[in-house]
């Protein structure tokens, strides 16, 4: 560090000399200087904190005001910026010149005085100037945001800007945790309605705020905000610069109100208000583009009032090569869309595990099967273990972001269930597995041509080893791995693990398979398998309150018979 400042002294001192040949500057001029360069190094460049610009100003828009930062050059005497800051009644001194208004004046308007000033007095110098950080104002945005509130926002921030920060889900912070949850469930409503919609060139709702953007002013004075139209026509009046004190209104969308759209094959299709002075040239730059299956050779407009179908000539940026005219309300403009999709004949499957030569392989869909892709693998190895084979198939369906429950509570709407059903669908739901419903030893030993099902694109066929064991756990005396036998039931393999134990409930007892993890019971006729697991559960916790009850429930009905039984035999003893 106390090199740099070795080195900083040392450029200064060597243009002393030409600072010297500038007129108008003595040698106390120059030692004042020097100074004012020693203490912009130490002070200066260490006072600016870092803050989001958030728009690209255009200087011959942008209004200078109160708490606004310059910096200022002036070479060749001050090779060191200065920061100037605009004070309240907007003014800013400037070193060796003074006090001097900017009052109503644009970026550019201030940089031009700023050097005419150091060009009058000093001949030879140039002065350059630069917005170094935009004053923060006081907005208050309110209506149709997601967080209306008074916000410090910094200048350079247009309106636009200014509701998309009013709209951001990390500004709600204190908000009851119940109002988030809405919150995020209307997001999900509104996503769920884009999906259905997308790819088919409608918009799912129309869009009246855009367009319809109130701004109070301070000063008494009033815009209305066309945020659509400042988009394309590079407009700085329907997307001002926020000032001080300024009120953004952003209204809530109506049922009813004069509409102009454009569908179709466009990026962006949207309904919107129409505006009186809207042309066609608008309305197609309202699609921000076409899409890459686009018709340019179908694209009409209708005029509802006219009752006229005009046919537009187009390029590929929707700029308009035909006449244009004004649109009429009710107007909407149609891109026509050329058929893009091809459907493949072929697909690509992969066979993992235990087979000759695993990998990934072209199939026909429709055509071929899981024997034929195994057959393609080179068959299974002497390792292979066919109870444990599966095939795993993509699922395309798109799940909820916000509430994973939403699917279930989709496809219960209207059913039938008792309480404990939807309990357990809801697991079921929950953790379902995107397999193929088949069977390997089905197909490759008895030859069923049932299960020797169908292959599509990106299915995995998984064949496994043997892995020799079967996991026998709950209310047994040796809960643990237990060797596998081959053709052995349920009850073999819960003796190899101790008996049951007390405690246990030995007609609950089931065999949860390897593959599937569906619950079987443990007949003599079913066999398990390896890698399958045995749960022996325990006898339910049950409170003596709920005990005497039924006790109590049994008493009843044991007297309830007896009596009736007394009462039978008197009539027929009678």
């Amino acid at each position: 560090m106390k090199l740099l400042k070795i080195i900083i002294l040392l450029i200064i001192a060597a243009s002393l000399n030409l600072m010297s040949q500038v007129p108008g500057l003595s040698g106390a001029d120059t030692k004042e200087l020097l100074q004012m360069e020693m203490d912009n190094q130490i002070s200066d460049g260490m006072s600016l904190e870092a803050m989001p610009v958030g728009n690209a100003i255009n200087p011959d828009f942008y209004l200078i005001g109160p708490g606004d930062m310059l910096s200022l050059q002036i070479f060749p005497i001050q090779t060191s910026p200065k920061n100037l800051i605009v004070s309240p009644d907007y003014t800013i001194l400037l070193p060796r010149v003074g006090e001097i208004s900017i009052k109503d004046m644009t970026l550019n308007e201030v940089k031009d005085t700023i050097s005419q000033i150091y060009r009058a007095k000093m001949s030879g110098s140039k002065a350059f100037v630069i917005l170094k950080e935009a004053r923060k104002c006081i907005v208050n945005i309110k209506g149709n945001v997601l967080s209306p509130a008074i916000y410090t926002l910094p200048s350079s921030y247009q309106v636009s800007t200014a509701v998309s920060f009013a709209n951001q889900l990390g500004k709600l912070s204190g908000v009851p945790i119940v109002a988030v949850e809405a919150l995020l469930q209307v997001q999900e409503k509104q996503r769920e309605a884009d999906r259905l919609f997308s790819e088919t060139g409608i918009p799912s709702k129309p869009v009246y705020w855009s367009r319809n953007v109130t701004l109070l002013r301070n000063d008494g004075s009033s815009l209305q905000i066309d945020l659509e139209r400042a988009v394309f026509e590079n407009d700085i009046k329907n997307d001002p610069y926020v000032k001080e004190g300024d009120q953004i209104i952003v209204p809530f969308d109506q049922q009813y109100f004069n509409q102009i759209s454009i569908t179709g094959a466009v990026t962006r299709p949207i309904v919107l208000p129409h505006k009186y002075g809207d042309k066609v040239s608008l309305l197609l730059k309202f699609g921000y583009g076409v899409t890459d299956d686009a018709d340019l050779d179908n694209v009409f407009v209708f005029l509802p009032e006219s009752k006229k179908r005009i046919k537009l000539q187009i390029d590929r940026k929707l700029n308009l090569l035909s006449e244009d005219f004004e649109v009429e309300p009710g107007s909407t403009i149609i891109v026509g869309q050329r058929l893009s999709y091809k459907k493949s004949d072929f697909g690509t499957v992969s066979v993992k595990g235990f087979v000759n030569s695993p990998g990934n392989y072209l199939i026909k869909l429709g055509e071929t099967r899981l024997r034929d892709m195994v057959e393609m693998a080179g068959g299974f190895t002497q390792d292979a273990y066919l109870p444990l084979g599966r095939i795993i198939r993509r699922d395309y369906k798109q799940q909820s972001l916000s509430d994973p429950r939403q699917e279930t509570y989709e496809t219960m709407q209207y059913s039938d269930l008792k309480m404990d059903d939807t309990v357990r669908y809801y697991i079921d739901m929950k953790y379902k597995q995107p397999l193929v419903s088949t069977d390997f030893i089905e197909v490759f030993e008895n030859n069923s041509e049932i299960h020797n099902v169908l292959l599509y694109d990106g299915d995995v066929i998984e064949v496994p080893n043997n892995p020799g064991k079967v996991r026998v756990f709950g209310q047994v005396k040796n809960p643990g791995f237990v060797e596998f036998q081959p053709g052995k039931t349920m009850a073999w393999y819960v003796e190899r693990a101790g008996g049951y134990a007390e405690g246990s409930q030995s007609f609950r007892a089931r065999i949860i398979r390897g593959r599937t993890q569906v619950w079987l019971e443990g007949a003599e006729d079913v066999f398990v398998y390896a890698g399958d697991q045995i749960y022996v559960p325990r006898v339910p916790d049950e409170p003596t309150t709920i005990k005497l009850q039924r006790y109590a429930v049994l008493a009843s009905i044991v007297a309830t018979v007896g009596v009736l039984i007394n009462t039978i035999a008197f009539i027929l003893l009678r």
